[in-house]
């Protein structure tokens, strides 16, 4: 058991992994950030616009799942590395939500209307 143990101590493999992490969860922070201003900015431009920005929308499912992915990779659930050691996922929206683009829409103009009664 002990030479398990050591031998786990001496791996390079772990211990680089482990700055990976700690990178990765630095850059998840940042991600989280990166939200919260995306949301902030989507909340303006709703009660400017009356909807919200579709490029926002695409970027942050972008960052959803790229934060979900650095999830994982701290957890141990996969081994592979997020962006840029592989590809920028994808805005995984209609997957993530169970929603498309006419729920969206229709949840949207359901909340404008009931402003009005």
């Amino acid at each position: 058991m002990e030479e398990k143990i050591v031998n786990n101590l001496k791996s390079e493999s772990r211990w680089l992994r482990l700055v990976f992490m700690v990178v990765f969860a630095f850059v998840a922070y940042l991600a989280a950030f990166l939200v919260m201003l995306i949301a902030i900015v989507q909340a303006v431009h709703g009660f400017v616009m009356g909807e919200p920005n579709d490029r926002l929308l695409k970027f942050s499912g972008g960052v959803n799942q790229y934060i979900y992915q650095i999830a994982g990779f701290l957890t141990y659930n996969v081994d592979v590395k997020p962006y840029p050691f592989s590809d920028w996922p994808a805005s995984g929206r209609d997957r993530a939500f169970g929603c498309g683009e006419k729920a969206v829409k229709g949840g949207e103009k359901e909340l404008n209307e009931s402003d009005n009664d």
